[in-house]
């Protein structure tokens, strides 16, 4: 709810997907401009498309949703991509990603850890970090064109 909030603040448009309906921190979150309640991750292969203004955060709950939905977005572009996860954890999915032919150009563009590195503690301070990479992102020239 916190990056939502500070990210509306300053005007980007909030869709917000997730698999629990119940969740409280989606019901309570006014600061997304849209809500959905989805079956499975997978479904984020139809629902977000590629784009050069196109910012996508993963923050699932898990390991495994958050694999589900890195994949469903795999050979996708966008203007940023970031996981929220260990870096553990991150490598040891990346790896099995380079084994299964994940093109490593690919695996380069996502931003994991995600957010700026200031040993944020707090939700506001995680939305913060992660907020700063966006801008940093959003603001820098283009890379050169990479091959997916």
């Amino acid at each position: 709810m916190a990056f939502s909030k500070l990210m509306r603040g300053m005007d980007f448009y909030i869709h917000l997907y997730d698999d629990r309906k119940d969740l409280p921190t989606m019901i309570k979150n006014d600061a997304a401009h849209e809500k959905h309640i989805i079956d499975n991750y997978t479904e984020l292969s139809k629902l977000i498309s590629s784009g050069i203004n196109h910012y996508v955060v993963i923050m699932t709950f898990g390991y495994r949703t958050d694999d589900t939905a890195l994949k469903a977005l795999l050979g996708k572009e966008f203007k940023y991509l970031g996981l929220l996860g260990s870096k553990t954890k991150v490598e040891k999915m990346f790896d099995d990603y380079r084994e299964e032919g994940v093109k490593e150009n690919w695996l380069k563009r996502i931003h994991t850890p995600v957010g700026l590195a200031i040993k944020s503690q707090t939700p506001e301070e995680i939305a913060i970090s992660i907020a700063a990479e966006i801008i940093k992102v959003k603001n820098q020239e283009p890379p050169p064109d990479l091959p997916l």
